[in-house]
């Protein structure tokens, strides 16, 4: 009896000197490496890194560190962790990514101020139905794992700003993923949807959107709601077509169309007036719209094998151009104001039908690299244009 009560003191002892701390106290805590340490004094124990450490699992006493609010058991050879983990109250950030775990405890949802979950590099199949109670949660970081379905509750976790679910089995969503209007980054690269998911329409404040990587054909309408959009990946889709809508997403920086079967271009792209990185290779394009020459903070543009037979008369608009890649397309002849593109560093014609280059290519003085291969170029040709080029310094040409 007397053992029974010494040990519910201690143990209730130990839970009164658990608290919360704020991040900055957090910051000046000693980081524990070894549960040989750790153990002494479970008390004191705030953060643990046990990542590449050989675990094959993780003691079923994990609970007493009661203070815990950083765990990384990352890296290791775990198949489960232990329910006890449930009961670390004040954990905020917790990484159990590159192990072999099939799932996660069903309790999960205990964890209720976790913050930053970090669970990449398993093997799960589907999250626990109490996932959605961590409502605290900011950052998910699933991608490679074997996810086919999202709770349906997901909608519940508000706080969410960062979703990875890069290569998992997802071909669709949730309805309540419409309401998670806090995320800014959403990751949702090479999984299995052939449509474009209609519950991110309500995700207002997104800045990044990769969808790359999917069977994707059309884009609804309703995509003229990213306002805030900046980087979006849409490359290795289906894609043939783009709504008007798409010139609307005034705020797009970086836009990747790689790899579709793209005809045309709306010509309101012209409205993309931050647009600094365009990337269209591998496409079936057959012209540019004339409104492409409004994007004047443009730096690189990419359009290797496509269809085009020319360049926009006035491209050389695109003043802050510094990389462009018009390769393999039967393009026959550059526009003249090609050469105003003075800050043009990485130059790409190779392939194309192009059968002499014109002698003010040497007016590009800060060129860098040029690629000239494939164009059926005789010696007498490749000498005159080392010539032409000689204004330019250093410069790598690829013959």
């Amino acid at each position: 009896m007397k053992k029974h009560l010494l040990f519910f003191f201690i143990l209730n002892s130990i839970v009164c000197l658990a608290q919360p701390i704020s991040q900055e106290e957090l910051n000046e805590k000693k980081m524990f490496t070894s549960l040989l340490n750790a153990n002494k004094t479970p008390e004191q124990v705030y953060k643990l890194n046990l990542s590449s450490k050989d675990l094959k699992d993780l003691p079923e006493d994990i609970g007493k560190f009661v203070n815990l609010h950083y765990l990384d058991v990352s890296k290791n050879d775990l198949i489960n962790l232990p329910a006890s983990i449930t009961t670390l109250k004040y954990l905020q950030v917790l990484h159990v990514n590159d192990n072999a775990l099939e799932e996660l405890p069903m309790n999960i949802g205990a964890l209720s101020n976790l913050k930053e979950f970090s669970l990449h590099k398993n093997k799960i199949e589907k999250l626990p139905d109490s996932f959605t109670q961590l409502q605290g949660l900011s950052k998910l970081d699933a991608y490679v794992n074997n996810l086919s379905e999202l709770p349906e509750d997901i909608g519940e976790m508000q706080n969410l700003v960062v979703v990875d679910l890069y290569i998992n089995e997802l071909s669709k969503l949730p309805n309540s993923f419409q309401d998670l209007d806090n995320i800014q980054s959403l990751y949702l690269g090479s999984n299995r949807f052939s449509k474009f998911p209609k519950e991110l329409c309500g995700l207002s404040e997104l800045v990044i959107l990769d969808l790359s990587d999917n069977q994707i054909k059309k884009f609804p309408k309703e995509i003229g709601v990213f306002k805030q959009l900046e980087f979006a990946f849409f490359h290795e889709n289906k894609i043939g077509k783009l709504p008007n809508e798409f010139g609307d997403l005034s705020a797009l920086i970086n836009v990747d169309f790689s790899n579709n079967k793209i005809k045309k271009m709306p010509a309101n792209v012209g409205n993309l007036k931050s647009l600094i990185e365009f990337s269209l290779d591998y496409n079936k394009l057959k012209g540019l719209p004339d409104e492409l020459v409004n994007l004047t903070q443009l730096e690189s543009l990419h359009l290797t094998a496509n269809r085009l037979k020319s360049l926009p008369d006035s491209i050389g608009n695109l003043t802050a151009l510094m990389s462009v890649t018009i390769d393999e397309n039967p393009i026959e002849k550059l526009p003249e104001s090609f050469f105003n593109l003075r800050n043009l560093k990485f130059v790409d014609v190779s392939g194309t039908s192009l059968r002499n280059i014109p002698s003010n290519m040497g007016d590009l003085t800060k060129l860098e690299y040029l690629n000239v291969g494939d164009l059926g170029l005789n010696k007498e040709q490749i000498e005159i244009i080392r010539k032409q080029m000689a204004r330019a310094k250093g410069i790598e040409i690829v013959f």
